[in-house]
């Protein structure tokens, strides 16, 4: 139990460590969140979703067309997995 203690002691962080999540945005800070996540990252194991096949517009907008549906990304709320 000591050694428990003493280990968890070991891994606090300071409030200062979190200083720059205050220059975040939203976004980023659901980004952060989702990547970490064990079952996303299960999620984006299972679809290997390759590279998406780029279509390129005459305003030189690059548009990104996934070959298929991503039913794992999906389930997220993502149109794919990047």
């Amino acid at each position: 139990m000591v050694k428990l203690l003493s280990s968890l002691a070991s891994n606090t962080h300071r409030l200062g460590d979190y200083d720059h999540l205050r220059f975040l945005t939203r976004s980023r800070v659901a980004w952060e969140y989702l990547r970490r996540n064990s079952d996303y990252q299960r999620d984006w194991r299972f679809s290997v979703p390759g590279r998406p096949k780029p279509i390129h517009l005459t305003d030189g907008t690059v548009l990104l067309r996934a070959r298929r549906r991503f039913m794992h990304a999906e389930g997220w709320g993502l149109y794919c997995f990047r």
